[in-house]
């Protein structure tokens, strides 16, 4: 099973590592996303500096970085830990790209992908709350987390009274310490009363700073 887990750290991680957000604000407007916004490369950085058409083929691609590497390893090998292994280094992956200089997003996205597969049905908790608080706060950091909260108490509460793997614990609390961490400058926000609103911030548009071709 080493040769395995192993495996599956290398499929999540590399496949988690490809910077789709960093490619398109490059492609479309010649820019480096993380020159402006909150600086991360993930789908609310696109939105707010691109604008909704380029946010939702961004969003797409984050979340099946999630959910690639957990069907890779499900399909080669038949190990459940494996499995939370490859959805944990997508994670990694999307938050520390290799090929990003280790500067990406917040991996919210690529979680929800992987939950998809580990999970779904607290993959769906996890977006109806998210969306229900995004409508009503029109706070995106705070919809996340609850939804990511809401997941990980659904997805154990799934695990205890079914027969899914009790690997798939690991996530729940694992995942979910991984992209609270991703967010610990929303969260000081949010604490503070100064996170960032929907429709509020500053209009996007190019960033004289950005460094088209840097790092």
């Amino acid at each position: 099973m080493v040769e395995a887990w192993l495996a599956a750290l290398a499929a999540g991680y590399f496949i988690g590592s490809i910077p789709v957000g960093l490619w398109v604000g490059r492609y479309v407007r010649g820019i480096d996303l993380r020159a402006g916004g909150s600086g991360k490369i993930g789908t609310t950085n696109v939105l707010r500096r691109l604008g909704v058409r380029w946010s939702i083929p961004v969003l797409a691609a984050d979340v099946a970085k999630g959910i690639v590497p957990v069907l890779i390893v499900r399909a080669a090998f038949d190990s459940p830990t494996a499995d939370v292994l490859a959805a944990m280094a997508a994670l990694v992956g999307h938050i520390y790209p290799l090929y990003a200089g280790f500067r990406g997003g917040r991996a919210a996205a690529t979680g929800i992908g992987a939950l998809l597969i580990l999970t779904a049905p607290a993959a769906g908790i996890a977006l109806a709350v998210a969306v229900v608080l995004l409508a009503l706060t029109r706070i995106m950091s705070l919809s996340v987390l609850a939804g990511m909260t809401a997941a990980g108490f659904s997805q154990s509460l799934i695990v205890m009274t079914t027969n899914d793997p009790d690997a798939y614990l690991g996530f729940a609390v694992a995942g979910w310490l991984l992209i609270a961490f991703a967010h610990r400058d929303n969260i000081a926000r949010l604490l503070a009363g100064t996170e960032r609103v929907l429709g509020r911030d500053a209009p996007s548009g190019p960033d004289p700073v950005a460094d088209p071709t840097g790092d």
